[in-house]
């Protein structure tokens, strides 16, 4: 059980960091297109991969249950 708080404890500290990124990268003016567009690409597919562990997380029922609310 304690291991599970501590994951989704890493788990959201990940999620924000990875949001303060991509805030970051979409306020900033491209100055290699190719390079952005690439991190960009990256950043939603990671974003995509943690809505689904929400989903799964929530389909499970589990105690710790993972929410990333600010995705939506």
């Amino acid at each position: 059980m304690v291991e599970a708080e501590v994951l989704i404890g890493h788990l959201r500290s990940q999620v924000r960091n990875l949001q303060s990124l991509l805030n970051y990268l979409e306020s900033r003016p491209a100055i290699d297109g190719d390079d952005y567009a690439y991190s960009r690409i990256r950043l939603r597919e990671l974003v995509q991969r943690l809505k689904e562990l929400e989903r799964f997380s929530a389909q499970r029922g589990e105690a710790y249950r993972f929410r990333a609310t600010w995705l939506n």
